[in-house]
């Protein structure tokens, strides 16, 4: 009788305990999934504030906060998979082969400036890296800015809007469209390249844009800020194409503030080891009759030559009563200048 009451009260206490830890159990893996989530509410509440229009120090310090934030969260390990669909305040990128993530937003300040910040996540092996660019502190030319590698520590910063894979025989490329509010007076679009040596590092820049004159490791736009162009791919032809910009008047050449598109087209084809610069095509998108592959000479419109005939006409005369004015705005400074004492 004894016996088996010992043997009760043993059973009772191994069923507690074995009840008891497959509780902790529980728990301990509860905890690790809530702590391996991404709290992406918190990344749009802070990436949403700093769009706000603030005064540049609390601007800063929001900034600061989400950069530690972003840094965080991305350091999970299901981050690189992670939708982020709440989070609308950010560029979220990821590249076609899915090997890196670009995390990338603009801060505007109420002077008019603005800066970019930019995080890359990326795979190497069966481990991710997390980088924070750093924009380069150097003054470059626009023409040697054109012609410069740079890296994760001396980052030219815009705000990326698209990414493009192109492979050579040894390399792959991944060049992006890029827009920069740059200042009061001009915006800029690049045509980037980012690539990893074989040590995986992040580099910017290669010298595989070429022209009839030079080779390029970046294209730069600069345009008139009240102006727009078209930065585009062409997925199917690997063609970037892009709006032509020009003054409305000689005498303004070289005074970006007065450039914006004409009615004509440029592009980069890709030749399998470089980009090739082509000039007068006609985008994809704006030829209904698919003929990707044809160019206009001496930038005349034709019916057959354009989507919308009625459009370029009426684009031209615009860009002619712009060009008239700006020529009688130039003619009046240059008369005050000489009736200045």
């Amino acid at each position: 009788m004894t016996m088996r009451i010992l043997l009760t009260i043993a059973l009772f206490f191994c069923t507690q305990l074995y009840l008891l830890g497959q509780t902790d159990v529980k728990s301990i893996r509860q905890y690790q999934d809530k702590s391996q989530s991404i709290d992406q509410d918190r990344i749009e509440y802070l990436a949403n504030a700093v769009l706000q229009e603030l005064p540049a120090t609390a601007k800063d310090s929001i900034n600061r906060l989400l950069i530690e934030e972003l840094s965080s969260q991305l350091n999970k390990e299901n981050a690189f998979r992670f939708s982020f669909n709440r989070v609308k305040s950010l560029s979220i990128l990821t590249s076609p082969d899915s090997i890196f993530r670009i995390f990338n937003w603009e801060i505007s300040y109420l002077d008019g400036t603005n800066r970019y910040e930019g995080l890359i996540l990326k795979k190497l092996g069966k481990n991710y890296t997390l980088e924070i660019l750093q924009p380069f502190d150097s003054t470059f030319t626009k023409e040697d800015l054109s012609k410069q590698q740079l890296g994760a520590n001396n980052w030219l910063p815009a705000l990326y809007y698209e990414i493009i894979l192109v492979k050579s025989r040894f390399q792959t490329f991944y060049p992006l469209l890029a827009w920069d509010g740059n200042d009061l007076l001009t915006n800029k679009k690049y045509i980037e390249v980012l690539w990893f040596d074989k040590a995986g590092q992040t580099n910017f820049g290669a010298p595989i844009f070429r022209d009839n004159r030079s080779v390029k490791s970046r294209v730069i736009f600069e345009f008139g800020g009240q102006n727009a162009m078209n930065l585009s791919y062409e997925k199917e032809i690997e063609r970037i194409s892009f709006s032509h910009l020009a003054p409305p008047s000689s005498n303004l050449e070289g005074i970006y503030a007065y450039y914006g598109a004409d009615v004509t087209f440029d592009a980069y084809q890709w030749q399998g080891n470089y980009w090739q610069y082509i000039s007068e095509v006609i985008p994809a998108w704006a030829d209904p009759k698919g003929r990707t592959e044809t160019t206009i000479s001496n930038k005349t419109f034709k019916q057959e030559d354009v989507a919308n005939p009625t459009e370029a006409s009426k684009i031209l005369r615009e860009a002619e009563k712009k060009k008239r004015i700006k020529d009688a705005e130039l003619r009046e400074e240059t008369e005050r200048l000489k009736a200045a004492p």
